[in-house]
């Protein structure tokens, strides 16, 4: 007897879900999205993947630093594009720094799925400086 296929699929709906356990600050919610194996590129950090964390006990930490860092963090704006077993979520981010300080900047995340999980989530983000030509 042949198995069926898995004809699960990401959709903009779960993403969303995805979103709003991110503004729950739900860490738990956070990583069951992602694969056993997924990984989670924090848009900061030492290297050219910013800070990464592979495998679900490091994606878990990578979550619970990132809501550490920036408290009251909740997204806006947030506009997604899903194609097969990739999707762009495009977003702004509001959050809080440990010292108080309000911040807020526009990116996205590049995303790959497999079935309506999530395998890498790679963060980017506008940061603001002095004007380039300025």
């Amino acid at each position: 007897m042949a198995l069926a296929p898995d004809t699960t699929k990401m959709t903009a709906e779960r993403m969303k879900d995805f979103f709003a356990a991110w503004d729950a600050h739900d860490v738990e919610l956070i990583v069951s999205f992602f694969t056993p194996d997924g990984a989670y590129f924090a848009s900061i950090g030492p290297d050219g993947d910013g800070t990464a964390f592979r495998g679900i006990d490091e994606v878990r930490r990578g979550v619970a630093a990132f809501l550490e860092t920036y408290r009251k963090a909740y997204y806006t704006d947030t506009q997604l594009m899903i194609v097969g077993d990739h999707g762009v979520a495009q977003w702004t981010f509001h959050g809080t720094t440990a010292d108080g300080q309000e911040i807020n900047y526009r990116g996205v995340d590049i995303l790959e799925f497999v079935g309506d999980r999530i395998k890498v989530k790679d963060a980017f983000r506008k940061e603001r400086s002095a004007p380039i030509g300025g």
